[in-house]
């Protein structure tokens, strides 16, 4: 049998590989924290040599940066020089919601560098005008972030609907009254051409649970982000979970009562029509506010239900039975570990989290076999624009080598 020496490695899969490991190396240090070069090759299996090259290349590319030197471990050899996450380069998330705009910068560090929310009515709204007031508010926070040395090399948008990824269209948005609108091409068309990422408002909520909020290390968990309508973002495997066409996560529109109120997605009985803010706040005989409404209508909800109104407890305990219904639906057929309630869901978790267990409880078929848990959001009704940045800066850290320069910038699709 002949035997033929094997190929050296083309430049082109030199570059691919050691563009993969610039990855693994910023990952590395996002996650444990600062590290000298030393515990970043302990901890990745490259080399020293490799691993200061890599590093030499990310503090150019200024996504890492030295922090200063660290004594060895048992007080012998030459101290190492702890390396962390710059803080010069961020991402920007933008959302579309019923009843706001909201604008949110953050850096690679994890702080917020830009946020503004602008409250008005956008159901049966035409796209043009909201998209053109929300580039708006996208250009200023870029100004501004940039005008305090900061990088924004990714823009992502939520909105509430059925989304295709790939194109950026936002398909189906039944509580914005939007249908078949390219809201990825014409925000970047807005922005002087920076790609725009488009994902259901859900989904990125769910993004930021897992990143740095209820759910942060968690496998398998949903975050249920409860606003006018009601979303679902579900992880399995640690990955966010779409579906065959990346339709998955339709909590609100599972079906509870065959027989019940009207949806505006056209059906009847959908779960948001039932456990939904404004479906809530009705039962209790709440106006619905003209401005402000989300937040306002949380505001009330929540100063009732702490006064003990008995008419508001008795809508919000329907809203928790209802909503636990449909969740065990879900965990009996994926398993889950967590409930993460979000949005307005939130703050009113004290008064639906009771409803929720007993009908899990009654429904799951394996309950007390595995831990199942149902926990508060801590980020409250922004968790689906810091989820919309955080995606940004996840393919940052997957891909630095596309914030190297200028045009590169433009062209980091996140």
């Amino acid at each position: 049998m002949r035997f033929e020496a094997p190929r050296r490695a083309s430049r082109a899969d030199q570059s691919t590989v050691r563009r993969a490991n610039l990855g693994v190396v910023l990952a590395h240090v996002a996650e444990h924290g600062p590290c000298t070069r030393a515990r970043i090759a302990a901890g990745t299996g490259l080399t020293r040599g490799t691993v200061s090259s890599l590093v030499a290349e990310l503090i150019e590319l200024d996504v890492l940066r030295e922090a200063g030197e660290v004594a060895p471990t048992g007080g012998v050899g030459r101290p190492g020089v702890t390396l962390e996450l710059a803080d010069t380069v961020g991402a920007l998330g933008l959302e579309v919601n019923v009843d706001y705009l909201h604008v949110y910068v953050e850096d690679l560090t994890s702080a917020v560098r830009y946020e503004e929310r602008v409250y008005g009515d956008h159901r049966g709204s035409c796209p043009g005008p909201v998209l053109d007031e929300l580039a708006a508010l996208a250009r200023e926070a870029i100004e501004e972030a940039e005008a305090g040395g900061l990088r924004v090399v990714g823009v992502t948008l939520a909105v509430p609907g059925l989304v295709r990824v790939d194109t950026g269209t936002l398909l189906n948005a039944p509580n914005l009254g939007w249908t078949d609108v390219p809201v990825g091409a014409e925000l970047a068309a807005r922005l002087d051409g920076r790609p725009v990422r488009v994902d259901n408002e859900a989904n990125l909520a769910a993004v930021a649970e897992h990143a740095r909020g209820a759910a942060r290390g968690l496998q398998h968990f949903i975050c249920v982000f409860g606003e006018v309508g009601v979303g679902g973002g579900v992880f399995l495997d640690g990955r966010l979970f779409r579906g065959a066409h990346g339709f998955g996560g339709e909590l609100g529109h599972v079906t509870v009562d065959p027989a019940g109120a009207r949806c505006a997605c056209g059906s009847r009985g959908c779960l948001e029509t039932v456990v939904g803010q404004e479906a809530i706040a009705r039962r209790a005989g709440i106006e619905i506010f003209a401005e402000g409404g989300t937040r306002r209508l949380t505001e009330e909800l929540l100063r009732r239900a702490e006064a003990g109104d008995d008419v508001v407890l008795r809508s919000l305990r329907e809203a928790g039975a209802t909503l636990g219904t449909a969740l065990a639906s879900t965990v009996n057929l994926l398993d889950l570990d967590r409930i993460v309630l979000g949005g307005c869901f939130g703050p009113l978790a004290p008064w639906l989290v009771g409803g929720v267990r007993s009908s899990l409880e009654e429904r799951v078929l394996s309950w007390g076999l595995s831990p199942l848990d149902v926990v508060a959001s801590p980020l409250g009704e922004g968790a689906a624009v810091r989820g919309a940045a955080a995606e940004s800066l996840r393919q940052v850290l997957a891909a630095p080598w596309l914030v190297a320069n200028g045009r590169k910038e433009r062209e980091a699709v996140v």
